[in-house]
Order: structure tokens, then C-alpha cells, then sequence
């Protein structure tokens, strides 16, 4: 079994693999740093959920955008499985052409995704990932990742917006009743969700413009991709375990120590 394990802002993600065939998934948050006895605790657990017997894993990979956060959960593996935890794009090169003016900069998690973008949707394609933050990266047609945008996320937009503005209330992320509020929650949820529904199919556009690529299938990924693709008219398809996804591709492809 291989388990894949991918380390966001927000939640870490773990996806259990019988070659290249998802088993089950879950996910923890990710919430302040914590100590190895604390992650290899609530990882046991969650392998216990997923009835993964520790001796059953021979192969786990890595991928982590939260530095402080890896080193602790690369040691609780260690204490509950027998193979070395491998972090893509510090233990293992990312095999895709890279280009971004300095590599380095690149989340390692944008490249894992554009990875499996290619191989299941085929390229050029457009990946969205609807995280803490919303990126919009482009693979070139020879399967090169060209670059992409920022933008912050929808939690991060909405908790902003309650916190500098005074007369607004803290409200849940949901789906709006209508487009035009006529109270103050439904025109903070429709401001939220359609602005980023707009946001989305603007970015979407000159990305696409800016690399003269007519034609690309658009594909949604993240936490929060369910909730607001149907609010995107240029999203094509939605792939919840598209990281998960890259990493088995990564693992597969290679040869990984035991």
C-alpha cells in the first residue's frame, strides 16, 4: 500500500493506494504545529479510521507546503510505519519541466497537481485549486508548467471582510439564496460566492490569453472546489484527490526506497 499524504494550510490530507487505484481517503486538520507524539497520534487514528494496518504501507510520499509542519509529520510516520517518508520536491525531484523564472518558488503541491492534470485530462490544461488560497496554474501542451496566479481564498476573503468592516457579522461560508441580497448575509454570501465564481472564469481567461491557449479543459481542485464550481462557468471538471492523485502518479513512476 502506498499512502500519500498532502500537508495544506489548512488540512492534511491523507489517500491510501493500492497501486494506482485510491482505496479510501481522509483528512485531519492541519491547526497549529503540534509535537511527533501528537501527529503520530491523531495519524494513527485516522489510519485506524481508514482500517490501514501500519504494516500494510510500503511506500509513503509527501507533499507539504507548511515547512514547519513536515519535519513533525515525516517523524510520526517513522514511529508508525516501517518505509521512510519521501517529501517530493526535497527528497525527490518533481519530474516536470519547471517555468517559473526561479524553481524554487513554486508550491510543490501546484506541481504535483499540474502532474496529474496532464495525465488525466491531458494538455494544455488549466488547474484551480480552491484551498487557504486559489491558484490557477497552466500546463503548456508539451506538459511544461508555465506559471500561474494567487489569489487568497474564500475563508480568508470572508474572514477579511467581517474583520475590517465593522457593521458585518461573522457568517458561515454558504450558498447564497439569491444573487441580488436584500438582507446582509445573503449579499455577504453572494458577494463571496459569485465574486468567486467571476473571479475564477476572469483568471481562467487571461491565464489562457497570456499563453495563447484557445482550448483547455479547466479542472477544480481543492477543499472548496464542490462548493463553488458550479458557481464557475469555466470549469470543465472537478477533482477532489487530484494532489492525492499526483503523488501515486510520482510514486509509481519511480522506484522508491522501502
Amino acid at each position: 500500500m502506498l499512502l500519500a499524504i498532502d500537508v495544506g494550510n489548512t488540512n492534511i490530507v491523507v489517500g491510501v493506494y493500492d497501486r494506482d487505484r485510491l482505496v479510501d481517503s481522509g483528512r485531519m486538520s492541519t491547526g497549529p504545529v503540534r509535537t511527533v507524539d501528537e501527529y503520530a497520534i491523531t495519524l494513527g487514528g485516522l489510519l485506524e479510521r481508514l482500517q490501514v494496518p501500519p504494516g500494510s504501507v510500503t511506500r509513503i510520499l509527501m507533499v507539504s507546503v507548511v515547512p514547519k509542519a513536515t519535519a513533525g509529520v515525516k517523524a510520526a510516520l517513522k514511529t508508525l510505519c516501517t518505509p521512510t517518508p519521501l517529501v517530493v520536491g526535497e527528497d525527490l525531484r518533481i519530474p516536470i519541466v519547471n517555468r517559473y523564472r526561479d524553481p524554487r518558488q513554486v508550491g510543490a503541491d501546484r506541481l504535483v497537481n499540474a502532474i496529474a492534470a496532464r495525465r488525466r485530462y491531458g494538455a494544455p490544461v488549466v488547474i484551480v485549486d480552491f484551498g487557504t488560497a486559489i491558484t490557477v496554474d497552466l500546463v503548456s501542451a508539451r506538459g511544461a508548467y508555465l506559471g500561474g496566479v494567487i489569489a487568497p481564498g474564500l475563508e480568508i476573503a470572508l474572514e477579511a471582510l467581517v474583520t475590517r468592516a465593522a457593521l458585518l457579522p461573522r457568517i458561515d461560508l454558504a450558498t447564497p439564496r439569491e444573487v441580488l441580497g436584500r438582507d446582509t448575509v445573503t449579499s455577504m454570501q453572494s458577494g463571496v460566492v459569485h465574486g468567486y465564481g467571476a473571479l475564477c472564469d476572469g483568471l481562467v481567461a487571461k491565464v489562457k490569453a497570456a499563453a495563447r491557449v484557445r482550448r483547455a479543459p479547466v479542472v477544480a481542485t481543492g477543499g472548496h472546489a464542490s462548493f463553488i464550481a458550479p458557481y464557475c462557468r469555466t470549469v470543465t471538471d472537478v477533482d477532489s484527490t487530484l494532489t492525492l492523485a499526483g503523488l501515486a502518479i510520482i510514486a509509481n513512476g519511480r522506484k522508491l526506497p522501502r
